[in-house]
């Protein structure tokens, strides 16, 4: 009976240890302790400028489009887009002059590049930009604004500094 009580409590003991182990916080490495995840909402603003020189008779429908970003981009109090990061859109639709009105091309936004390199998706008003007079092509040129929205909430690393 002794032997029997010893046994049992000496498995109980083991158990205890074992649970208490496992359910002891670690500690954090020095790499976990350096990045932060932070929420990007939906809904926020990114301002940007074309990357490149456009030509309404040299693009086509489904061109890929570069952009940089204007202004850092903020979550919680840290930057999660920086500024001259690259943010991709693309050519949706052309319409060709006529004799009364001149060219247009459509862009809109797709995506832009985080600080932790994830592409968060962007859902940005289309762009139309028309040529000055009627019969002629349009050209768009480097530096030209657009703004869009981040499309959905999005969980960012960030560098705790």
């Amino acid at each position: 009976m002794k032997k029997y009580m010893l046994s049992i409590f000496v498995v109980t003991i083991t158990t205890v240890a074992t649970w208490a182990n496992n359910t002891t916080p670690s500690t954090p490495t020095p790499y976990e302790m350096t990045i932060k995840m932070l929420t990007l909402k939906a809904g926020t603003l990114v301002f940007l400028e074309l990357d490149e020189k456009l030509y309404s008779d040299e693009v086509s429908i489904g061109k890929s489009v570069r952009f940089k970003v204007r202004t850092n981009v903020m979550a919680e109090g840290k930057v999660v887009i920086t500024t001259g990061s690259l943010a991709i859109g693309r050519v949706k639709n052309i319409k060709a002059p006529t004799y009364n009105n001149p060219a247009e091309v459509t862009i809109e936004l797709t995506y832009v590049q985080a600080v932790d390199g994830q592409q968060v998706a962007l859902n940005g008003t289309e762009q139309i930009v028309k040529g000055q007079f009627p019969s002629q092509g349009t050209e768009i040129n480097a530096g030209t604004s657009i703004t869009a929205n981040v499309m959905n909430d999005i969980d960012i690393e960030v560098k705790n500094n």
